[in-house]
């Protein structure tokens, strides 16, 4: 039985490794896409079916993620959460936690290699015009990366159920309506929001891989 157990668990990290790469190689490709043209077929579709939505609630929702997926706010969660990690002895999830925010040096990194311009005002409504290239989305990569980690944690070392929901609840809240929020305003069309959802989750899967291996008994 023994052996039996470890080819299935070395077939079934073959597939999840494989899984990954094929997620990385995806984002490699859209980087190449993304720097040879300004945008996708379906990104303008997208910015207007969003951007007709009129709705106050609507807008509330969205600004109230973003405003949790960018600093200064930003800090609340993931250094909030660093510190919970930490006095609770739980050592190598708060350093995991702490690391995640590399992510977004990264993609900053990146943005400045594939130098895909914003959206164009002559196109959509462009009510937030950052500074920096536009592919990937810097505000979704670092959504995924650090809610992602928090659901994960929640998951696993939660042990109230009620509490265990509100915290993954609030985690998919503010993933999906950060992302949303920067299609809604104008700085992002959904390809680099999509680019960017592919980049937190290959860096995600990665620390979520690495948790595991150091916390396996």
């Amino acid at each position: 039985m023994g052996p039996m157990r470890e080819r299935l668990s070395l077939r079934s990290g073959a597939v999840l490794f494989a899984l990954w790469l094929a997620g990385l190689i995806g984002f490699a490709v859209m980087a190449g896409a993304a720097a040879a043209f300004s945008r996708f077929p379906a990104d303008l579709w997208v910015s207007h079916r969003l951007q007709d939505i009129d709705s106050a609630a609507f807008a509330r929702a969205v600004d109230w993620a973003e405003d949790l997926a960018d600093s200064p706010l930003l800090l609340v969660p993931w250094l909030g959460g660093v510190a919970v990690l930490f006095l609770t002895a739980k050592w190598w999830e708060a350093a995991l936690l702490l690391f995640s925010g590399f992510a977004r040096l990264v993609n900053s990194g990146l943005k400045d290699v594939v130098e895909r311009p914003r959206p164009s005002p002559d196109l959509v409504d462009v009510l937030e015009k950052p500074g920096t290239f536009a592919f990937p989305s810097g505000h979704v990569v670092g959504a995924i990366v650090l809610f992602g980690l928090l659901f994960y944690f929640a998951t696993a070392l939660i042990k109230q159920p009620l509490l265990r929901l509100l915290v993954q609840a609030a985690c998919v809240y503010l993933i999906a309506f950060t992302a949303m929020e920067r299609i809604y305003v104008g700085a992002h069309w959904l390809s680099d929001v999509y680019g960017g959802a592919l980049l937190g989750a290959v860096w995600l899967a990665a620390l979520v891989w690495l948790h595991r291996q150091l916390v396996r008994d």
